[in-house]
């Protein structure tokens, strides 16, 4: 069999003493569809509104359109095989890489490219946002204060990584 092989596998770390980029590997994405009634009684309660997420049940829960959602679970979640019949599933984990920065200059490299509001008041943990990193489309979760989970397409994410590196030279210390 296949090992899967990260588009990561080739990028320089970064870490300094105020800020860490990493991949986090290891997680399950998939996206259903299909109304909040008939999903939730699988997954559990459901977030309410586009662009919010919950936790529940060793998942994330991201509501990412009407009648759309995100699960994002362990690397072997069996959530696909409870909700095949219920709702309309795409998989995405092996489409998407996962991009963790995390320090108290998070929101200051992230402001540098992406246009959003990252002011700790407006953009809240929990929160998430489909925006983009120089044409390049992303999900961006804030996942507490001061760490957010960008979800890139695999085909970009070196791209996406390499400028937030770059953006976060400044704190390098």
């Amino acid at each position: 069999m296949l090992d899967r092989r990260s588009a990561l596998a080739s990028a320089k770390p970064y870490a300094s003493p105020v800020l860490q980029i990493s991949e986090a590997r290891g997680f399950s994405l998939l996206q259903a569809a299909g109304p909040a009634k008939t999903i939730s009684p699988i997954t559990g309660k459901l977030p309410a509104k586009i662009g919010t997420a919950m936790q529940a049940d060793g998942r994330t829960l991201m509501r990412t359109g009407e009648n759309q959602f995100w699960i994002i679970g362990p690397e072997n979640d069996g959530i696909a095989a409870k909700l095949n019949g219920i709702a309309i599933l795409t998989p995405l984990s092996h489409s998407r890489t996962r991009i963790v920065i995390e320090g108290a200059p998070t929101r200051d490299v992230l402001g540098k490219s992406i246009p959003l509001d990252f002011h700790p008041t407006v953009f809240k943990p929990g929160m998430f946002a489909m925006t983009g990193i120089h044409h390049t489309p992303v999900l961006v979760h804030c996942t507490n204060e001061h760490r957010f989970e960008i979800y890139a397409l695999r085909t970009f994410a070196l791209s996406v990584y390499d400028w937030l590196t770059d953006a976060a030279l400044e704190f390098a210390g």
